[in-house]
């Protein structure tokens, strides 16, 4: 991964180059942003560029050996930590096990997503789970971190998602991450560092990734027009990880705010036969679509909710989208926005595993009819 492949954050960018040239390379830094930013990617270009051979004044060359290694993840001194499922054979629970797996996936979707992961690894072994990193993972990296460096001048462990790491990891890291073997370097990459103990981010130099801009996206997309990667980007929370997903499967242009209202209108009358009319076209849609109006219903919902018990001024709504928020909001409370919210993200994590969309939607629809009919217990006087 080259730096001039990331669009945006020029000046992160321009502190890691500047951090090696001036030898102050921190042996212990924390990359922090949301889900769909350029924290991973720019933990990889800057541990490709800490190995570059042949280092140019504003990024790696490329082409040498290392360069030609970390382009596929596989250089040697490169050591790679994130969530695996926990695992209830003899195998320990490690990284190792799974590592070609992560790296097909981050490959073919740079800013893949953590759920996207996680569904990925439960699909693989058949096993519903949320994901961890394990105390054996600590063991092992000690035992690798007692041989020297393979070929590199730095040996560099980027550790995806520590937040995930559970108490026992966490506290067998801690001495490594303060004074880590020489020529180590930790790269950790988180979306919540407020999950991480105190003791572990005392450690760290943390550097704030920012959001993809609007510009950033029609740099990274500039096949597609401004109005659409606009849309996405609203529905997809600027995720450049789902916005490239949906590219990725050529997606036709969807009126998801059509298709929301209608299905908002089948349940509200309990319209049991356009409701199931409604449930075969989406199931004709295809998993990708179909996980993407799941995201723009859980953001609609998220909408009414600033409507009821927030600023206007925080809305990410167009002019068609506000007149419905406005109309629809009275429906969603805080007696069952978060049921809401609990069932949208559940069928997505099943569209994922390949569950039957046809049943996830009409389940969806039933629960959609008995959540819009609780009221809220605060009384308006």
């Amino acid at each position: 991964m080259l730096f001039k492949e990331i669009q945006g954050n020029n000046i992160i960018k321009k502190q890691l180059i500047d951090s090696v040239f001036n030898d102050r390379v921190s042996h212990s830094q924390l990359l922090n942003g949301k889900c769909g930013s350029a924290k991973l990617q720019l933990a990889i270009a800057y541990a490709q560029f800490l190995n570059c051979s042949s280092r140019l004044e504003e990024d790696s060359c490329g082409t040498c050996s290392s360069c030609t290694k970390y382009e596929s993840l596989t250089h040697p001194d490169l050591h790679l930590i994130f969530p695996v499922i926990k695992s209830n054979s003899s195998k320990v629970s490690i990284s190792d096990n799974f590592v070609d797996l992560w790296r097909d996936y981050i490959l073919d979707n740079p800013y893949g997503s953590l759920n996207g992961w996680i569904d990925l690894l439960s699909t693989q072994t058949n096993k519903l789970a949320t994901g961890g990193i394990y105390k054996e993972e600590a063991n092992v990296l000690h035992k690798k971190l007692a041989f020297k460096n393979y070929e590199a001048q730095y040996r560099v462990i980027i550790i995806w998602m520590p937040e995930k790491m559970n108490l026992e990891s966490s506290n067998s890291l801690l001495k490594l991450l303060e004074e880590p073997p020489k020529g180590t370097v930790f790269l950790l990459i988180s979306e919540n560092i407020d999950l991480l103990i105190a003791t572990i981010k005392s450690r760290l130099q943390i550097i704030q990734v920012h959001d993809f801009t609007l510009e950033d996206m029609i740099n990274y997309f500039p096949y597609k027009g401004k109005s659409e990667i606009l849309k996405l980007k609203k529905i997809t929370n600027s995720s450049l990880g789902q916005m490239i997903t949906y590219f990725q499967n050529d997606i036709e242009d969807d009126n998801f705010l059509e298709n929301f209202t209608l299905w908002m209108r089948y349940v509200y009358k309990v319209d049991i036969i356009n409701i199931s009319n409604w449930v075969d076209e989406m199931s004709q849609t295809g998993k990708v679509k179909q996980r993407l109006f799941l995201i723009y219903a859980t953001k609609m919902i998220r909408e009414c909710l600033i409507i009821n018990f927030s600023s206007n001024t925080l809305l990410r709504v167009n002019e068609e989208e506000y007149k419905f928020v406005t109309k629809f909001a009275s429906f969603i409370n805080e007696e069952n926005s978060i049921s809401i919210f609990e069932t949208l993200e559940l069928t997505i994590k099943s569209i994922d595993r390949n569950a039957s969309p046809k049943i996830l939607f009409f389940e969806l629809s039933l629960k959609m009819i008995k959540f819009l009919k609780v009221k809220s217990k605060f009384v308006n006087k």
